[in-house]
């Protein structure tokens, strides 16, 4: 996208966006902004255009981390546009560059984000994400409801899929969303693989959406949604539930729960905050794979809410963002504190001592986790050499 030099370069990009865009919301916001700057007087027009600069101003980055940025109208910002641009551009590179004769598959999450004045969440990215997939030929599965990043990560192994797409921004704040990509290895993407596909996004070919996917997402919606998931059919209730059950048997069979790991005969109590995201069903799950009581739950951050009403920046590492948890700890007499960010693939821990808490560091964390391994699959593992070189680079 050429940087908007002067207003009529800006308003010709802004009128092509128009074109492409499929979000009424985030469509009517630009074409006001247009109007404005056409027909009203100079102060007036200056505002609408400063607005609209910063919106057209440049393109959202896409990397290794994907895309993540302000949900809004615009190539600068995650929207409809955007993700369906994202879409083709990955579908494409896919198609490009498979290897003959294998089918092509892909396999897509989403969270809770929502931003309510524009319309635009991980649902709704997630649905045309799908759709662009379908219009591409490939293999899409997109899981039913909210679901934890590391359950879309587990997915790509499990389904032996060629891509997944994970639609959250993690622990930003709320008026954010992002679109991880993993490759076939169940791992987010690298270089080079990162550069291509974001050339393959802003080719002319698919910066242009190859059919009105907001008339085939409005067919959907606007049809019987009973019994078809969350998504009006397009989502896979059954994978789903598969992929969930899948999950825990290979945490169940790995090595990792052991008669070493259900032995203590009063284990301690712990807290647990969602902190707002989509953890506490998965943390659960997790205790019970575990054989563990189950644990108190942070009543005002557990269930999943785009608006994080309590935490303003909810990453578990942030200073204060356990502070909520930590208070209903001390409420019910519990020493110990779990927490997930949003989409639960961080995990914080904090622990009271004589009456002091602290607050563990994720190199602090990891370490434990290092040593646990070693202790509970590394000493009887016949790939003791493995687990040692990690808790080696753990604690150095």
């Amino acid at each position: 996208m050429a940087k908007p030099t002067d207003e009529a370069l800006l308003l010709k990009q802004a009128e092509e966006w128009l074109s492409y865009d499929p979000n009424p919301m985030t469509k009517q916001h630009v074409q006001k902004l247009v109007t404005t700057i056409r027909v009203h007087d100079s102060n007036t027009a200056t505002a609408a255009r400063g607005e609209l600069l910063s919106l057209f101003s440049k393109r959202i980055g896409f990397g290794t981390a994907g895309l993540r940025g302000r949900m809004q109208p615009g190539p600068t910002g995650m929207n409809d546009l955007i993700v369906i641009q994202t879409a083709q551009g990955l579908a494409s590179y896919m198609k490009r560059t498979a290897k003959g004769g294998h089918a092509l598959k892909a396999v897509v999450g989403y969270d809770h984000r929502l931003e309510s004045t524009f319309r635009l969440s991980s649902k709704q990215f997630g649905m045309y994400t799908k759709l662009v997939f379908q219009q591409a030929g490939i293999e899409c599965i997109l899981l039913d409801g909210f679901v934890a990043t590391p359950l879309l990560a587990y997915s790509v192994s499990a389904l032996q899929a060629n891509v997944g797409i994970m639609i959250t921004a993690s622990h930003n704040p709320k008026a954010d969303d992002g679109y991880k990509v993993y490759w076939d290895n169940g791992c987010q993407i690298i270089p080079p693989i990162d550069g291509n596909i974001a050339d393959a996004i802003v080719d002319e070919g698919n910066l242009k959406p190859w059919i009105d996917y907001g008339e085939k997402l409005q067919q959907l919606m606007s049809g019987d949604a009973t019994s078809n998931g969350e998504c009006f059919g397009l989502s896979d209730i059954s994978a789903t539930k598969e992929m969930e059950d899948s999950y825990f048997a290979a945490i169940s069979s790995s090595g990792l729960v052991s008669d070493k790991t259900i032995s203590v005969t009063k284990p301690p109590k712990f807290v647990y905050t969602a902190m707002h995201g989509v953890g506490l069903e998965f943390a659960k799950r997790s205790f019970q794979t575990f054989n563990l009581p189950q644990f108190h739950s942070v009543p005002s951050q557990c269930t999943p809410d785009p608006e994080f009403p309590t935490v303003s920046f909810p990453n578990p590492e942030e200073k204060g963002a356990l502070n909520e948890a930590i208070d209903y700890a001390i409420q019910i007499g519990c020493q110990i504190v779990l927490a997930n960010d949003p989409d639960a693939d961080r995990l914080g821990v904090a622990e009271c001592t004589d009456g002091k808490w602290t607050v563990f560091t994720g190199d602090q964390i990891g370490v434990l986790l290092g040593v646990w391994l070693w202790e509970t699959v590394g000493k009887p593992s016949d790939k003791v050499g493995r687990y040692y070189v990690s808790f080696v680079r753990l604690r150095h």
